[in-house]
This record gives C-alpha cells, structure tokens and sequence, in this order.
C-alpha cells in the first residue's frame, strides 16, 4: 500500500513539474514576443510619430534631455510639448483640459504614434493616463537619473503584463 502512494506520489511531481515548465516557457515566449512587437513599432514609422513632452513641476522642463535621447537613439519625430509651472488640486481641471486639447490637435493632424515623455507629479499622470488611453499607440518613457530614458511599454498595455516579465527576469536571472 505505502508502495502505491510513493509511486501515485512520483508521478504527480512529475506531472506538476511538467506543467510548472511548460507555463515558464509559455509566458517566456510572450514577453518575448511582446518585447519584439515594441521593438519592431519604434523602429519602423506608421505615420505621423510625435514625441510628447509633458513638463508639469516648476522650473523644470525635459525637452533638452528628450531631445538629447532622441538623437542618441536615431529617432526622428516631431516634438509637442505640455509645460506648466507646477500643478495643484486649483488647476487639475485646467490642466486636464490642456491634455485633451492636446490630444485633439494632434489627432486633427494625423498622428499614428505617440511617445510620451513625462515630469511630474504622479497623481497627474492618472489623469494624462485617463486621456491618451484607447487612442493610438502610446509609448512610455522612464527617466534613470544614471541612464537616461527607456520605453517601459505602450500605455494599454495591462500592468499584468508587465508585471509578469519583470518576475520573469528575476526569476531567470539567477537561473
């Protein structure tokens, strides 16, 4: 009897470890596929590509260091710019307005890609969030004071996702 259990207990390791590698390789795959396709729409150009700048904290403004990224990577697009003298909960609605506004002119004037370059507060960047979502690809950029700027991923994208790879590569970082 005790015989059976070790084997029926084998064999369910065996399956349950089978399974465990077949779902590491599958999300691999994915965020795989997924780092390809970013990769593959920055470098090819699908129309109207604008870089947007948001500057929104007082007396600082990023487009020299996006310019400056810009051509480091060989990327040419256009740049449009949001900057304010710093925000408060008095001017969230006005500046809300401003990212539609935004938003509308460079939608009237074909934009295709968008790559979103952003200093501010964070409680902000909801709101900026809450206007570009469901439009056309958005790309975020993050700033590393050491490195300059990285695209984190496109802004519909589910932080699910990104999650997953970022677990992913502390997983097989050490593997």
């Amino acid at each position: 009897m005790w015989e059976t259990i070790a084997r029926t207990s084998d064999i369910a390791g065996i399956i349950t470890f089978i399974v465990f590698v077949a779902t590491v390789l599958i999300v691999l795959s994915r965020a795989l596929r997924y780092k390809r396709r970013i990769k593959k729409a920055i470098e090819r150009g699908k129309g109207l590509c604008v870089a947007l700048v948001v500057s929104l904290k007082p007396g600082e403004n990023i487009r020299g260091h996006v310019e400056t990224y810009l051509k480091e990577k060989g990327m040419t697009m256009e740049i449009s710019e949001i900057d304010k003298k710093g925000v408060s909960i008095h001017t969230i609605s006005e500046m809300r307005k401003d990212f539609i506004r935004k938003k509308r002119e460079l939608t009237e004037r074909g934009v295709k890609e968008v790559h979103l370059f952003y200093e501010g507060p964070v409680a902000s960047a909801f709101f900026l969030a809450d206007c570009l979502n469901n439009w056309v690809p958005v790309y975020i950029y993050h700033f590393h004071r050491d490195g300059g700027y990285e695209c984190w991923g496109l802004l519909t994208e589910s932080l699910e996702r990104i999650a997953t790879e970022e677990l992913i590569r502390e997983v097989t970082k050490d593997a």
